[in-house]
């Protein structure tokens, strides 16, 4: 796809009851000094008055306001990709604060040359941590759990094994229609039987590259992330740590129907809850790890209940009835459009 050298942008914002957030971030991304685009933003509430609140961070009619009522993260997301008009999407939270600069990055980052070009683009993400910081116990290596993603000053070529994060990534939009969009079987989604189930990010990203789309990170294009007081209680993180480990198997069986081998899997993950379990009782042996040792072990038992986790989704699809299509999409609104 040839994009012209400023491009339209579609932000799309997904929310559900955070009014004050979202018309944070809104007012962070209005404040960007760039013209050429829209921001949708699809509130998931039934009957809320956001629409109206809104209505007062708008003076240049650059909002959008759409309603999918109960929808989940994945399915707003589609919403907004099938309803907008730009040449790129890009996608922040509604927890999340916009920098100077970042739409000018987006737009730079598509118009600069790049070979190969890119398909899909990853931004700077930096924590806006709660008074008093991040607790001790909270191990560094878990971070990304948090939605945090930095790789340095550079423009570069994502590593193959990491994935735009969803509360600062863009794309083409030919480039994210084609490859489905956001998974529906994955995503937040407080109404559904698993809410902590992520990863619709990571697939998409995932469904890019065997295409043979090209991934980016830019630094300028930089977001601050709140990471709320919920976030950083134990009970919080170690079930996100649970469902990475289910997330992580879902993602796989989704992008090719075969996902891991069980019997070997199922070991091999036995075998490091067992080894976590000693790392817990003796957090200091060997100084392997220069982290406190409440912080060693969290993350040993961040590591069983991920485990844990990979353990239950590998079972649960063994004994599931065959999906005939797990590696295509699923339908989604896309299809509808």
């Amino acid at each position: 796809m040839s994009v012209r050298r400023a491009p339209f942008i579609s932000v799309i914002i997904a929310t559900f009851g955070r009014h004050d957030l979202l018309r944070r971030c809104v007012r962070s991304v209005i404040a960007n000094d760039y013209e050429d685009y829209e921001i949708l933003v699809i509130d998931q509430e039934e009957g809320g008055p956001l629409k109206a609140a809104l209505a007062s961070e708008d003076p240049g009619g650059k909002i959008r306001y759409l309603q999918l009522p109960r929808s989940g993260l994945s399915r707003a997301r589609n919403f907004g990709v099938q309803e907008s008009g730009g040449d790129i999407l890009a996608f922040i939270d509604d927890d999340a604060v916009a920098c100077p600069g970042w739409l000018t990055a987006i737009a730079d980052a598509f118009s600069l040359g790049l070979e190969p070009s890119p398909a899909l683009l990853a931004g700077r993400i930096r924590p806006l941590w709660p008074d008093g910081g991040a607790p001790e116990w909270y191990p560094e290596p878990r971070r990304f759990l948090l939605g945090l993603y930095d790789l340095g000053d550079e423009i570069r070529e994502m590593p193959e094994h990491d994935q735009p994060v969803g509360a600062n990534m863009a794309g083409l939009r030919e480039v994210i229609v084609s490859a489905g969009g956001f998974e529906e079987r994955l995503g937040v989604n407080v109404y559904g039987a698993a809410p902590m189930i992520a990863g619709e990010d990571t697939l998409l990203s995932m469904r890019v590259r065997k295409a043979g789309g090209s991934i980016y990170y830019h630094p300028g294009m930089m977001v601050h992330h709140q990471i709320s007081r919920n976030k950083l209680a134990r009970s919080t993180f170690l079930r996100r740590n649970f469902w990475e480990g289910v997330t992580i198997i879902r993602e796989n069986h989704l992008l090719d129907g075969r996902g891991f081998r069980f019997g070997a899997t199922v070991r091999w993950h036995l075998r490091e809850m067992a080894f976590a379990a000693a790392r817990f009782v003796l957090p200091g042996y060997r100084g392997d790890y220069a982290l406190p040792n409440a912080a060693v072990r969290m993350l040993a038992l961040s590591r069983i209940w991920y485990s844990a986790g990979v353990i239950r989704e590998l079972t649960r699809l063994r004994l599931a009835p065959p999906e005939p299509s797990a590696a295509a999409p699923k339908e989604s609104l896309l299809d509808r459009s």
